[in-house]
């Protein structure tokens, strides 16, 4: 096209909203400069990034003991959402057998309590060292918990932070299992 020619027919143009370029996705297309994307992975292996609740207390049911690899923050959040409701629904009841001065309905809702107190401390726990893997950090961190005062306020601070790439060192390489000895990330299934 030269200075003073016409310009180009309409058929020519892109469709509105579309892209010319082809560089970047469009709006809500994806995670731009290789950021975490929404969607189920298709494996328990990777974190789910937007998840929904019921399917964050599930699959971190089905990932019960599993301290190798990473939970998105939705992931965590709407776990620590649903079993603290519970937990305080639980201790409610307890409350009112104990205030009631019924022996019978304070067995039953502590024995409840403690039922489910033990089988939520192992899950939480690993979806805890998990979403430290996301955000970068070692899984040893999460003892940062038990430090009166200011260590519950530092595992908050981190359990809140956004996601790192440098967090796929955790994952697990191939499917197999990588216990022990740093076996994290080795690109050889070592």
């Amino acid at each position: 096209m030269s200075y003073g020619s016409p310009p180009p027919p309409p058929g020519n143009q892109p469709p509105y909203g579309g892209n010319p370029y082809g560089q970047q996705p469009p709006y809500g297309g994806g995670a731009p400069f290789g950021g975490p994307t929404s969607g189920d992975p298709g494996t328990l292996d990777l974190p789910y990034y937007g998840i929904g609740f019921g399917a964050a207390v599930q699959r971190a049911f089905k990932k019960y003991a599993r301290f190798d690899g990473r939970a998105s923050r939705s992931e965590y959040w709407w776990y620590a959402l649903g079993v603290g409701l519970i937990g305080v629904v639980l201790y409610v009841l307890l409350f009112i057998g104990l205030a009631a001065e019924s022996t019978a309905l304070t067995l039953i809702f502590g024995l409840l309590f403690l039922v489910y107190f033990l089988a939520t401390i192992v899950p939480s726990i690993a979806i805890g060292v998990r979403r430290l893997h996301d955000g970068g950090f070692s899984g040893w961190m999460y003892l940062l918990g038990f430090i009166p005062g200011c260590g519950g306020i530092i595992q908050l601070v981190m359990m809140c932070l956004p996601s790192k790439p440098e967090g796929a060192k955790y994952d697990r390489v191939g499917g197999g299992q990588n216990f022990g000895g740093g076996g994290y990330g080795n690109p050889y299934g070592q």
